[in-house]
């Protein structure tokens, strides 16, 4: 079975036949060669794998992406590991799966370290379940299965940023929400709501798909999150369309990183991307070595800079 799954069929004079039957065997079952199984046959492979939900692997220095890759590679040299990247792709969707034909496409590695949106849940349950090393690079939560990752503490982040604001006299703070919600958005959130309830100030939460910017009230606010890049567009058009100034009759804190609008420096809340890409090959490598450990693990946001902040008119 094990030479037709890694393609030594030939090799061994297996039948065409029988290796058909092997493979749609192996598709109805879901079979993955389990980590164990590969060690028992000899050493270690001393091979970390990456792979990227994105379409276009991030290589790219302006890539978001790249300084995860970046510290990825640094610590993967420190470790003693070599990196194998996973680029294959399914034509018709664009999608990456973490399986094809129903085995794993990863199992050629010790482990491998995930990062990028994953939209297909299902997967990333039933690589947990097979027993795979992996950590994923962003919090992923399955109700009952632990899922290994390193993420940037946005609670603590976006908490530390009301806090900020306040600091500069700010009390009348928005929180400007995208449609989609997964778990970094929720982390920002709580941390928002959190932080203006320590202080007993009213939070907002607005919508921005449901408003036009144009004719939006923000009665009162001095101050905004915008959690994604829709969100800064948006804050953008009521800026310009009521005739107020950035950051002096409006402060903006930008919760996400990507795509966001290049012309203007945002305030932003920036993950420290290089540092959680070392630290899941370090994690990943305390799985590896058998090492009890926490598989959670959250690293402090950077801190702010001052370019879309400013003191409150009045």
């Amino acid at each position: 079975m094990s030479s037709v799954i890694t393609g030594s069929g030939d090799r061994y004079g297996i039948a065409q036949e029988t290796r058909d039957k092997v493979m749609a065997a192996v598709e109805a079952l879901g079979y993955v060669p389990s980590a164990a199984a590969r060690q028992l046959r000899g050493a270690r492979n001393r091979l970390i794998g990456v792979h990227t939900f994105e379409p276009i692997f991030p290589i790219s220095q302006m890539n978001f992406y790249h300084e995860f890759l970046v510290g990825i590679e640094e610590q993967a040299v420190l470790d003693g590991y070599n990196l194998l990247l996973f680029t294959a792709t399914d034509q018709a969707t664009g999608r990456r799966p973490l399986f094809v034909k129903g085995a794993s496409q990863l199992s050629v590695a010790d482990g491998t370290i995930l990062l990028g949106l994953d939209r297909e849940r299902s997967e990333l349950e039933r690589l947990a379940e097979s027993g795979y090393p992996f950590v994923h690079i962003g919090q992923r939560t399955i109700e009952g299965v632990d899922i290994p990752f390193v993420s940037p503490d946005y609670r603590a982040g976006v908490d530390n940023a009301v806090e900020k604001l306040i600091a500069l006299g700010h009390t009348e703070i928005a929180y400007l929400k995208d449609d989609v919600r997964f778990e970094a958005t929720t982390a920002r959130r709580e941390g928002y709501q959190q932080a203006m309830a320590r202080h007993r100030l009213r939070a907002r939460v607005i919508g921005t798909a449901q408003h036009d910017a144009a004719s939006f009230d923000l009665r009162g606010a001095t101050a905004v999150f915008a959690e994604e890049s829709p969100q800064l567009l948006w804050v953008t058009t009521l800026a310009d369309s009521q005739r107020l100034t950035i950051p002096h009759d409006l402060s903006v804190v930008a919760l996400s990183e990507a795509d966001s609008d290049t012309t203007r420096r945002w305030t932003t809340l920036t993950a420290p991307r290089r540092q959680l890409g070392a630290e899941a090959v370090q994690l990943l490598v305390s799985v590896l070595d058998g090492v009890d450990s926490p598989t959670h693990r959250s690293l402090p946001c950077l801190p702010l800079k001052d370019d879309t902040l400013d003191r409150p008119r009045g």
